[in-house]
Formats: structure tokens, C-alpha cells, sequence
């Protein structure tokens, strides 16, 4: 898996993220916004055999490096890296499924040096309206979105998600251990309403006596060699 190139490396609660994430059947047509490396649409295609993934990404070292490790993979027919700004992105088919692991930080400090690395940490060249409204355009009718983000950060989001008639049918809590804060929340969106109970869980990376935790390894014995 090549990150050389990238501002954002793989990280453990991306992998979460994408090892957790459930994707119906009657699903073909997914995006990714902000690819990175590509390492969670590869986690995503290795899951689900029948979607097929256009990854995106703002900065065209980060999709080169996504595309070498696409066309390195036994899924690459049905990986696609583009190198585009997601606020001008409209192909005009619709996708069945959204997800994202996008840039979250706002009014921090930055950078002097790398501006790669703002661009995929902070929110200047994507902030969530905009992200909001293009999620609208791509969505298909009855399409999912999935997106991971802190828990202040996705209050933010939520607010303007929401005024655009998404609604949360799903909440995960990841966490470092029982008892401890919030790393990230992963939510999922409907444009509709909905009708039943919000389905909640938590994920625990290890366990009260810091080993890493049965449920934890389950998801990632396929993609971690230490398991």
C-alpha cells in the first residue's frame, strides 16, 4: 500500500470506518469524497463484490497515488481515482451510496509548509455546506450517505445536512476503550424521513485490561496482519 505521496495517511479509525460499514444489496454505484491513499474504497470493494467505487480527491498527488493503488489491487475494475474538486463535481448519474472521511478542522492553525496537509485536514477548500450541497447533487433517490467525523464536528455537519431534508437512521461511537471519550462518530443519512428508532452502537479498539478488543479484531482480521 503506497502513502508516500500523501498528506493524510491511514489511519485506525478510517479503517474502522470502512470495515464497519454495512452496504445494502441493491447497491452498484458508490463515491468516495476525499479519497486519500484509496485504502478505504479498497477495504469497501474487498467487502462487496458488486459495487463499483469513483474515489475522488482535491489533490492530484493524492489521486495518482490512490490510482497506483487501485491498479495494484485484484479490484481494479471496479476502482476509479479522479483527481477533481468535489464543488464542481456533477457527472450527472446519480450514486446509490455516499461515504466520506473529509476535512474537518476549522479556524485552526495551520500549516506554513504544507499545504497539501490543510487541504486534507481542514474545511477552507471544502466546508460542510458545501460538502452537504454537493452530496445532494450526486445522491441517487433513496441513496445512503455514511460519513466519519468528531463528535463537534459532526453537530456542525448535522445542521446543514439536515436543512437539506437528511435524516440519521444510524450512530456508531468509536472509542479507545469502555468508558473513555468519543474518538470519532460515524453516521448515516437518508433523504427521508424516518420512521423507526435510530440504530446506536459503540466499537471498542481494546478492552478494560488494554487489549484489543474481540469486536475490534473481527473487523480488521482481514485487513491487519497482526490478527
Amino acid at each position: 500500500m503506497k502513502q508516500k505521496d500523501n498528506a493524510a495517511k491511514i489511519t485506525t479509525d478510517a479503517t474502522v470506518f470502512a470495515t464497519q460499514l454495512e452496504i445494502p444489496d441493491k447497491v452498484n454505484r458508490v463515491l468516495e469524497i476525499g479519497t486519500g491513499t484509496g485504502v478505504l474504497s479498497l477495504i469497501l470493494a474487498q467487502r462487496f463484490e458488486n459495487i463499483h467505487i469513483d474515489a475522488i480527491d482535491i489533490n492530484e498527488k493524492a489521486s495518482n497515488e490512490a490510482s497506483y493503488n487501485f491498479d495494484n489491487s485484484v479490484w481494479h475494475e471496479r476502482l476509479n481515482a479522479i483527481n477533481v474538486d468535489f464543488r464542481q463535481y456533477n457527472i450527472g448519474s446519480k450514486y446509490d451510496l455516499i461515504f466520506t472521511n473529509p476535512p474537518f478542522f476549522n479556524n485552526h492553525l495551520q500549516s506554513k509548509l504544507n499545504q497539501a496537509k490543510n487541504t486534507a485536514y481542514h474545511t477552507d477548500q471544502l466546508s460542510f455546506q458545501d460538502l452537504a450541497k454537493g452530496i445532494e447533487l450526486n445522491i441517487a433517490d433513496g441513496g445512503e450517505l455514511h460519513i466519519m467525523l468528531p463528535e463537534f464536528e459532526m453537530k456542525l455537519f448535522e445542521m446543514e445536512i439536515n436543512k437539506l431534508g437528511f435524516n440519521c437512521f444510524k450512530s456508531i461511537c468509536l472509542m479507545h476503550k469502555p468508558n473513555s471519550k468519543t474518538i470519532r462518530l460515524f453516521k448515516s443519512f437518508k433523504r427521508e424521513e424516518i420512521s423507526t428508532k435510530i440504530q446506536n452502537g459503540k466499537i471498542y479498539i481494546r478492552d478494560e485490561n488494554n487489549n484489543f478488543h474481540p469486536f475490534y479484531i473481527s473487523l480488521m482480521k482481514d485487513f491487519l496482519t497482526i490478527f
